[in-house]
């Protein structure tokens, strides 16, 4: 995949973490260049949380396995640096915290966890006043690709006012509300990406190689 330009061309990378309950997480990233042709493919062995690590970590164990496990490892491993990180799953965002990067979530349209997030990022909940930390059902995340080959969406989910967002005509973008300005990337991706490709797909042929390296029969 590589060529004399390669390093010249701006690219969009897409991490995509995936559970599967008899293996552990996984972990891959795709970087495409501004016609979606691959540049970069990396991806992690399945990694399994130690039962100390599951009583230590607590409710923010998925938050250290798919961030500062998984996607700080393979962002570290590759070898171009893209413009913007997509992401499909809340638990990624605090690989910004270690990559110096914009890094985007992609989410499902509606309530972050039953608040209402606006442009600014303010969050509004329920009757009682405050956010509802419950993350949204994982239907909603998990694409037919993901359910043939068996894998869950990371349920971790933070609280509503944690969240800077923004949308566009066809997606809403999420980022942590401490690196508010990584939504600015949204403009480049609508100047030079080119926003009307399907942001979504780069991630089902992520899931599809994460198969095809980890198939279901090897599970132990």
């Amino acid at each position: 995949m590589a060529s004399d330009n390669v390093s010249s061309q701006k690219s969009l990378g897409f991490v995509s973490v995936r559970h599967r309950l008899d293996q552990g997480y996984f972990g891959g990233y795709l970087l495409i260049n501004s016609v979606a042709r691959p540049l970069e493919f990396h991806c992690t062995v399945p990694v399994q949380p130690t039962r100390a690590q599951s009583i230590l970590f607590g409710p923010t164990l998925e938050e250290f396995l798919c961030g500062e496990q998984i996607c700080r490892a393979l962002l570290s491993r590759a070898k171009l640096q893209p413009q913007v990180v997509l992401v499909d799953s809340p638990a990624a965002l605090c690989v910004r915290h270690w990559i110096d990067l914009p890094i985007l979530w992609i989410r499902p349209r509606g309530p972050i966890g039953g608040a209402t997030v606006g442009a600014t990022g303010g969050a509004s909940g329920g009757a009682s006043g405050g956010a509802s930390s419950e993350p949204p059902s994982s239907g909603e995340l998990l694409s037919p690709t993901s359910l043939e080959h068996g894998f869950q969406t990371p349920s971790h989910q933070r609280n509503a006012s944690e969240y800077a967002e923004r949308s566009s005509e066809h997606y809403q973008f999420c980022c942590l509300e401490s690196y508010r300005s990584d939504l600015d990337a949204i403009d480049w991706l609508n100047e030079s990406y080119a926003i009307e490709h399907d942001l979504r797909e780069p991630f089902e042929r992520i899931i599809e190689a994460l198969s095809e390296a980890h198939p279901r029969t090897k599970a132990a």
